[in-house]
């Protein structure tokens, strides 16, 4: 089943920016930029909930949960995705708020419509809550939110997910502001590029 989206041209237009890599990496300076501007520092990452509504912030965390779930690793909820999201919806990503509420509205509604209104998405049992997201997992709205969970695991903290580097740990990478050879196993054995037999880049 797919969600009944009536503006759909819209809204995958809309939407589009948000759910795509490559404006994401030549925006990224802008992003970072907005980021600082509005006082979320090293020190100090997002730590409450200031764009969505309480109801809208659950039901966003418990689909990130769920496209990342916890368990033997940490999951998106572990790491605090949700404040990732709700501080991009806020300010780097402030003009697609309006598109991603619309996209909301319309998976609430739907899951309503196959669920009943006595218990919401976010407090469904997680077996009716994957079953409902195989449903939707096409729609542009699911698209935005997994691309957000991405990417508020692997940010910088301070701009509100990645909590204690958990993001970072759940690939392996170190925080570190340099690194010297060698890097793995594939290069242990490298002696480094020699122009000339005998001599090293800053000798020759």
């Amino acid at each position: 089943m797919e969600l009944a989206v009536p503006s759909r041209r819209h809204f995958l237009t809309a939407i589009g920016n948000l759910a795509s890599a490559g404006w994401i990496a030549m925006n990224w300076p802008k992003i970072a930029a907005a980021t600082e501007h509005s006082g979320h520092d090293a020190a100090a990452p997002p730590n409450a909930i200031k764009t969505l509504s309480e109801s809208e912030a659950a039901t966003v965390d418990a689909i990130a949960n769920l496209i990342v779930p916890g368990g033997t690793t940490p999951g998106a909820r572990d790491a605090r995705v949700i404040y990732f999201i709700d501080n991009a919806l806020g300010s780097f990503f402030a003009a697609q708020l309006p598109s991603f509420r619309e996209g909301l509205g319309e998976f609430t509604s739907s899951y309503s419509s196959s669920h009943g209104t006595e218990t919401s998405f976010a407090s469904a049992a997680e077996t009716q809550q994957i079953a409902f997201l195989k449903e939707v997992e096409k729609t542009p709205f699911f698209l935005a939110v997994r691309r957000l969970t991405v990417l508020g695991l692997l940010a910088l903290p301070k701009y509100g997910g990645n909590h204690d580097n958990l993001g970072w740990k759940l690939i392996g990478v170190e925080d570190n502001h340099a690194w010297e050879p060698p890097f793995g196993f594939y290069d242990q054995d490298y002696a480094g590029f020699e122009p000339y037999p005998g001599t090293k880049p800053y000798t020759a």
